[in-house]
């Protein structure tokens, strides 16, 4: 009950803060674009939007979220209710989840013609999207932008060994790069076993990431340090 109630707060919060008008504006960028692309290049410029924007939304928005709650002294108020800090960092990655899913459906339907893998493509996005940045230990939004940084070059240029090169497989170490083999896969077609094991890796990858993310939050937010 308490996850749900955090859930409907965070949308509410979202709503009124703009995220959603920013990212319906944004969506509509790519709708248009995509829509003028050759169809040729569907199968490889669709994918790669959907990995890039709506899976991503987490990486950039969740942080920045936490980070904008934290200056405005939302947390202040946060650590003396009854809502436990996990449920306050789930509630944060729902509710931005469900914008990515709903972006990348949209942008799927009006720009790509082929047949797909939808079930594919719904956990590529949702194991992909809930990796986000911890934004405890920076104390202004400037800082948190500038150390985004490492971590967005980190889970991006990884990706680029899907182009194909000697021991590029090493490379799906990165979740980053196993999420995009889902999404590629979801356009293109991928063998169940290989997304299987993408998904089964992505997984555990989150749950690790969650309660790593909930101690730095702990740590660093509601204990005052």
């Amino acid at each position: 009950m308490r996850l749900l109630n955090a859930l409907r707060a965070d949308i509410r919060f979202q709503f009124k803060q703009g995220f959603y008008l920013v990212y319906l504006l944004l969506t509509l960028v790519y709708m248009v674009v995509l829509a003028r692309l050759p169809r040729e290049w569907e199968s490889v410029a669709v994918p790669l939007t959907v990995f890039s924007d709506p899976s991503m939304v987490g990486f950039f928005f969740i942080g920045a979220i936490v980070m904008l709650e934290k200056v405005q002294g939302v947390l202040q108020y946060v650590t003396v209710t009854p809502l436990r800090s996990i449920e306050y960092l789930l509630a944060k990655v729902i509710s931005l989840t469900l914008v990515a899913l709903t972006a990348g459906v949209l942008i799927t339907l009006a720009t790509y013609q082929d047949s797909l893998n939808w079930a594919v493509l719904l956990v590529g996005i949702t194991l992909t999207s809930s990796f986000f940045v911890a934004a405890a230990n920076c104390t202004t939004m400037n800082q948190y932008f500038i150390k985004m940084i490492p971590y967005m070059l980190l889970i991006v240029l990884p990706c680029f060994s899907v182009v194909g090169f000697p021991y590029s497989w090493v490379f799906n170490i990165f979740p980053s790069v196993a999420g995009l083999h889902l999404v590629l896969g979801a356009y293109n077609g991928i063998p169940v076993l290989k997304a299987l094991s993408f998904v089964v890796y992505l997984v555990a990858a989150n749950i690790l990431l969650l309660f790593y993310v909930e101690k730095v939050f702990d740590r660093m937010v509601t204990k005052g340090e």
